[in-house]
């Protein structure tokens, strides 16, 4: 049987943190803005954080920033990232996002306006991205449970049974 990919790095700082911060269980879900599979997980972590107290969550994004903003990611995440550094709309601001089938940056900064707060998060995006190439990320969504990356032979509907309280 293969050993399943242990995090060996904190994430201490980085990402979005969602859900008891006391929880005993935690999951991190490494992913793009713009990926598919992450925006179906997405709301699967969301109905798990809500059923389970001891549950927390963290969302690490693997965008890179480019000096010359030519990565697609770059705007939503920077954008996700300075809401949840001002602490408000997370969750819904996440919804808003991933639950949407076309993905238009455009009309979700229209809903959630921001100034000098976006260019502030490429210090925290670069150490997120960082943070992906040290544990060698190769997909998304990469999943954690518990310090572990998720087997392929699990999805995370089965998280419900292993997270009971």
């Amino acid at each position: 049987m293969k050993k399943q990919k242990q995090v060996t790095i904190s994430t201490d700082g980085l990402g979005i943190d969602l859900g008891n911060p006391a929880a005993v269980n935690s999951i991190i879900k490494v992913c793009n803005p713009y990926c598919g599979p992450c925006a179906t997980a997405h709301p699967k972590i969301e109905e798990l954080l809500k059923q389970n107290e001891n549950v927390k969550a963290k969302i690490i994004f693997t965008t890179a920033v480019d000096d010359n903003d030519l990565n697609p990611a770059l705007k939503p995440t920077r954008h996700l990232m300075a809401i949840a550094a001002q602490g408000n709309n997370v969750n819904q601001s996440l919804d808003d996002w991933y639950l949407t089938e076309t993905k238009d940056y455009e009309k979700f900064a229209t809903k959630y306006p921001l100034n000098g707060e976006l260019i502030k998060q490429d210090e925290e995006i670069k150490a997120m991205k960082k943070w992906c190439d040290k544990m060698e990320i190769k997909f998304t969504p990469t999943i954690f449970i518990n310090g572990y990356q998720l087997p392929d032979a699990y999805s995370i509907e089965d998280l419900q049974y292993f997270l009971l309280e």
